[in-house]
Parts: C-alpha cells; sequence; structure tokens
C-alpha cells in the first residue's frame, strides 16, 4: 500500500480467531441477510472445508468439490508453476499456518455488459467529444471495457474494477466541487 493511502477497507488479524472476530466487529450494526451465519464463525468452517481438497491436491488428487485446475485457462491464470512431487493441482495451496490474515468484504452488485460510455484512466466519463463530463466516473463492466473488445475470462474483470475504481475515487475526491454541474 502506498504511504498515505487509506486501507481502512482490509480486515486484519494475526491469528484466524483474530481475524473472525474483526470481521464480526465490522459487520456489527449492517444488515446481514442469514442471522444464523456469522461471517467469522463461517470463517473457520469455510477454512476448514478447503483444506480437505487443498489436502486431497497436495497428495496428487483432484479438487473433487469444485473442480479447480481441471481447465487450461485455469491453470494459465496460475502462471508458471513450480513442480512439486506427488502435487497435479498447481492452483490449490495451503492457507499459511500463521498470519497476519487479511480480509475485505465483497458484497453483491449488478452486472451489466461490456458496452457504455467511454472513460479516461481515471474513471472519467468521456462525452461525444473525448472530453470528461465533470462530475460523472464510471468503472466496471458498466463502461467500455480496458480490453476494447477482447474478454479475458470469468472473473478477470475484478482485478480491472478494482485498480479503475481506486483511480477513479482518487480522481473524484480531488476534483473540485464547484465544477460538478
Amino acid at each position: 500500500m502506498p504511504p498515505g493511502a487509506d486501507d481502512s477497507h482490509v480486515i486484519r488479524g494475526n491469528t484466524l480467531a483474530e481475524l473472525a472476530s474483526a470481521i464480526d466487529k465490522r459487520l456489527a450494526g449492517l444488515r446481514v441477510e442469514d442471522r444464523r451465519r456469522h461471517p467469522g464463525q463461517q470463517l473457520r468452517r469455510d477454512l476448514d472445508r478447503h483444506r480437505g481438497p487443498v489436502q486431497r491436491a497436495g497428495r496428487g488428487r483432484p479438487d473433487t468439490d469444485f473442480h479447480r485446475g481441471e481447465t487450461a485457462i485455469q491453470l494459465i491464470f496460475n502462471g508458471p508453476v513450480k513442480e512439486e512431487p506427488d502435487r497435479q493441482n498447481p492452483t490449490l495451496w495451503p492457507l499459511a499456518e500463521q498470519g497476519p490474515y487479511y480480509a475485505a468484504l465483497v458484497t453483491g452488485g449488478t452486472l451489466d455488459t461490456k458496452g457504455g460510455p467511454q472513460t479516461d484512466p481515471d474513471g472519467h466519463v468521456l462525452d461525444d467529444l473525448g472530453q470528461p463530463i465533470p462530475g460523472l466516473y464510471g468503472v466496471g463492466n458498466c463502461v467500455a471495457s480496458a480490453s476494447a473488445q477482447a474478454y479475458w475470462a470469468g472473473g478477470a474483470t475484478l482485478g480491472p474494477i478494482l485498480a479503475f475504481a481506486h483511480r477513479a475515487a482518487n480522481a473524484a475526491h480531488t476534483e473540485p466541487a464547484d465544477q460538478n454541474p
């Protein structure tokens, strides 16, 4: 994180128990659809659930639960693989036994098309002459894609959305209020 950057969206814990507690604290007072599930408590169950396929894959077996690592594109997205004896699935790795651990809240949103208004690298929506419209920003699948006519694959829009949202938020924060129409 660059010096002076705001990382208040990051939830931290030196242990998994601390992380679970911090998640529950962050969500206190927010509307959670299923009150029977406490996200911090669910964290431990999810991690335990994840360990089974990881351990099986680590012994050379595939992920029979979610089939991760079975397609060429998943292997390509994983990047260069260091060969390890008895590991057939390079997309599954165990979680580190020691922290610190980090989390961020990911919530539902709307998914639109790959088309839409053109933007500059700071998320300003551009008019028909290519000039920024003061106070109007856009990122994600509801604006023209940074990949132009290409489609990187399922989930691959998330990275650019996060990067461009960060840039757009910084640009909007520095834009003088009196320029807004």
